[in-house]
């Protein structure tokens, strides 16, 4: 019954967080999730997003680095 409850509560972090990617869609203009979008294709969406956000970040604090060094 725990494991359930947890399960409903991440499905709806996940749903959340497609909600607000999705509405950056608008402003980035990389991709977008369809209305009818399974919890399955919502936590893919989110997960790709979240790869994105920490490449992002790992790319200009590498880049930042090397710029201290010039």
């Amino acid at each position: 019954m725990r494991m359930l409850a947890r399960g409903g509560l991440i499905e709806k972090i996940f749903h959340k967080l497609a909600q607000i990617f999705n509405g950056i869609h608008w402003a980035v203009g990389i991709t977008t999730l369809p209305a009818s979008a399974t919890p399955r294709e919502e936590r893919s969406f989110v997960l790709m997003w979240l790869g994105i956000i920490v490449f992002m970040i790992v790319f200009f604090v590498v880049f930042f680095y090397f710029l201290t060094l010039l």
